[in-house]
């Protein structure tokens, strides 16, 4: 009895420690998404300056009548958490809201009946694809909480027909949908599910009812029915330019984010394959996966949703088939440490091509970095020492970086905010400035630029050098500044 106790404690404690070493390779970074500083900027208008911005005061563009800053209560709390905790309070809740995930996606695989074997293997590959939407820090992170609590809620209530427990979808809602867009998939989640338990022959209606309360709900925001009238439009609208918005299909023609792509299409195949060859058919599971499938191959920012419900579906469907493949294959049986060592040869794996070098972080990163190659620190730091103020004509990057550094010295002319404050002829031109097309130098004399700040050795940087009325002010390795020569001293 004492030798078996020493040996669970030293499988358990193996098991935390690879665990733990394999969250931090993951989720433990310190570069700041490109959006954090416009939240920052929101809520410091929101604290400091007393009011809230309905109108865009940030550009000196054209803009739309009326902001919907679908973010704005994460920029507010993002904002007070970081001036009285810096980026240590913001990492700090990154990494909570990335275990209570993980917790929640754990708990709703062993609420649909998987093991703990099988939930905690199937996590591993959870992990690693739902990592790649955890780039510190961004609003995105309570979309995929909010996520998986809806689809433990809808879990919980097909299991128990609690009913009453739908009503948490009301409050969860209301915070979501002030936090971040991604709110729909909540409702579509409900949504999908009263469709595919009416197929099935079974209960439906409260789904449909609580789906159309926690619809209504959403109207609790600053912006009242014209938020929804931008979501509407939010979710139509082609983003070419925006990378996150690619298909898997062009991401793979561009060479563009191959591990989280081929992570996804792994086990998207691999997933589809359990399905078919599952003996239990469940309606509404088969919906889930497809949409989500479906929204991962379409844009590769929502491979997220489907690594969550990856991880919480898939459990359940390894331990049947292990069960069937231990009947009908005898000496599997024999074999009990089988499912535990695939995790353990996948985690090496990913380590290796992670992590070549042989170095493994011991320590989770509570700092933000904003490195000169990647952020025009060094064009900031000359602006402030030079006293040069004026309209910027960013990279589109760093839009938010310099509404957050600059404003109100400086305004810009195109930020990552894109479509909630910029008219789509204003955004097209900008991209075609940006990306040196044939009638690129449409938006540079259109609109009052002082300012023109851009990545070096782009095809937009050499157009600019043949421009009479713009001279190189500055430059590092990695930007260059124009101004015109009528402002430049």
């Amino acid at each position: 009895m004492y030798n078996y106790r020493i040996r669970i404690f030293t499988i358990g404690l193996i098991g935390a420690v690879t665990y733990y070493i394999y969250f931090i390779i993951l989720f433990s970074r310190s570069l700041p998404d490109n959006d954090l500083w416009g939240y920052l900027a929101f809520g410091r208008c929101f604290w400091e300056d007393g009011y809230f911005p309905f109108h865009d005061i940030f550009s000196y563009m054209p803009t739309k009548s009326l902001w919907v800053y679908h973010e704005w209560l994460t920029g507010v709390f993002f904002y007070v958490i970081y001036k009285f905790s810096g980026s240590v309070g913001l990492q700090l809740l990154r990494y909570i809201v990335i275990l209570l995930t993980l917790y929640l996606i754990y708990q709703t695989a062993l609420k649909r009946g998987g093991t703990p074997l099988t939930a905690a293997t199937v996590l591993i590959p959870t992990m690693l694809l739902i990592s790649f939407g955890y780039v510190p820090v961004r609003a995105q992170i309570f979309t995929y909480l909010f996520f998986i609590l809806t689809l433990y809620l809808l879990e919980c209530t097909r299991k128990n027909h609690s009913w009453e427990i739908l009503w948490w979808l009301l409050p969860i809602q209301i915070l979501w949908c002030n936090m971040h867009g991604g709110f729909i998939a909540g409702l579509g989640l409900t949504g999908i599910y009263a469709f595919g338990e009416l197929l099935s022959g079974k209960r439906f209606i409260p789904y449909i009812k609580f789906t159309m309360l926690a619809t209504l709900v959403t109207l609790l925001n600053p912006y009242g029915i014209e938020y929804w009238l931008y979501i509407i439009k939010a979710i139509v609208m082609p983003r070419p330019d925006i990378s996150e918005w690619m298909s898997v299909l062009t991401a793979l023609d561009n060479d563009y984010q191959r591990l989280p792509v081929y992570t996804y299409l792994l086990l998207a195949l691999s997933c589809s394959f359990l399905v078919v060859f599952r003996k239990e058919i469940n309606l509404t599971d088969i919906f889930i996966l497809v949409v989500t499938i479906y929204l991962g191959a379409k844009h590769i920012r929502h491979n997220i949703l489907f690594g969550i419900v990856f991880g919480s579906y898939v459990p359940v469907i390894l331990k049947e088939q292990w069960e069937v493949w231990k009947k009908e294959y005898p000496p599997f049986s024999r074999f009990k440490w089988l499912p535990l060592s695939m995790p353990l040869v996948f985690l090496s794996f990913i380590y290796l091509i992670i992590y070549p070098p042989l170095s493994i972080p011991l320590a989770p990163s509570f700092t933000l970095v904003t490195p000169q190659e990647l952020f025009p620190v060094g064009a900031v730091r000359w602006l402030k020492n030079k006293n040069v103020k004026g309209n910027i004509l960013p990279h589109f990057d760093w839009g938010e970086y310099l509404i957050w550094t600059c404003y109100p010295e400086c305004r810009v002319a195109m930020d990552g905010r894109y479509e909630t404050v910029y008219e789509d002829n204003v955004s097209q031109e900008y991209f075609d400035f940006l990306n040196g097309r044939e009638k690129w130098d449409i938006f540079l004399k259109k609109y009052p630029h002082d300012i023109v700040l851009i990545m070096p050795k782009t095809k937009t940087h050499l157009l600019m050098q043949n421009q009479s009325s713009w001279s190189l002010a500055y430059s590092d390795s990695g930007c260059v500044l124009f101004l015109r020569n009528t402002d430049y001293k």
